[in-house]
């Protein structure tokens, strides 16, 4: 009669050792706070490989929201500007990065208001991972293709044309809107 067989002997299962090894190698840190894991889909899609560099970095920016919440509050994610700005995001173009994430279908936006003098922030859920309440991931990214990513482009530079148009009397710092005037301005002015 053959020995009967014991799923907790890794001596007598296919990957043996070696498999114990490459799970204990592979397995999340668990130091570095959590992790979370993107199919390599994903990162072929042409939603994501047409994203500009502010929309990746506002777009990594809610992913480390995610995962500092142990991705169990997609759906209700918040991130303020100021946050995405410390990550790098340029602070005059992540409005515009949002809406391209939006746009490609890799994130949905509930935006906030400020009405009354309460601000309310907007609230994100990532597309390519289930929410809080237990609903699977959308994808919606999958049916971005590579001309929809051409025609996002090419709407998003036409409005920044228009915009530069209507504000071209208005002097503004080639460095982004800030509390202080540049100091070379501040000398040039004697203000």
């Amino acid at each position: 009669m053959p020995p009967k067989f014991d799923p907790r002997d890794k001596s007598r299962t296919s990957g043996g050792k070696t498999h114990s090894l490459v799970a204990k190698h592979t397995a999340p840190p668990k130091e570095q706070g959590g992790w979370m894991a993107i199919t390599r889909e994903f990162l072929e899609a042409d939603a994501y490989c047409t994203l500009s560099v502010n929309a990746r970095r506002c777009l990594d920016r809610l992913k480390i929201e995610h995962i500092g919440h142990n991705r169990r509050e997609n759906g209700r994610l918040t991130v303020t500007h100021a946050q995405f700005i410390a990550y790098g995001a340029t602070s005059d173009l992540i409005a515009d990065a949002l809406e391209e994430l939006a746009f490609k279908g890799l994130v949905k936006m509930q935006k906030g208001r400020a009405g009354d003098g309460t601000p309310h922030a907007t609230i994100y859920t990532l597309t390519f991972d289930g929410t809080h309440d237990g609903a699977p991931a959308t994808n919606e990214w999958r049916k971005v293709t590579r001309d929809d990513a051409k025609r996002w482009v090419e709407v998003e530079r036409q409005k920044r044309q228009e915009k530069r148009a209507r504000g071209a009397d208005k002097e503004k710092s080639p460095l982004g809107n800030h509390l202080m005037r540049p100091l070379g301005k501040r000398l040039i002015g004697g203000r």
